[in-house]
């Protein structure tokens, strides 16, 4: 990918901080990679609802 466009830089540098986030938390308190898989499934579900309610389009 010579020249990615906005979103996916966008999309990619998200990817890296929210790996990063969960990387520390594991470290600070020796979260299982299930526990944090389950966090994130927790946030996803959150986000979507609340887009939902904001647009009255899911993502489903």
């Amino acid at each position: 990918m010579a020249n990615p466009d906005q979103k996916t830089i966008f999309i990619d540098n998200a990817f890296e901080e929210i790996k990063n986030i969960c990387t520390n938390l594991q470290k600070d308190t020796d979260t299982s990679n299930l526990e944090i898989k389950n966090l994130l499934k927790v946030i996803m579900n959150e986000w979507e609802e609340k887009e939902e309610q904001k647009t009255g389009i899911g993502f489903r």
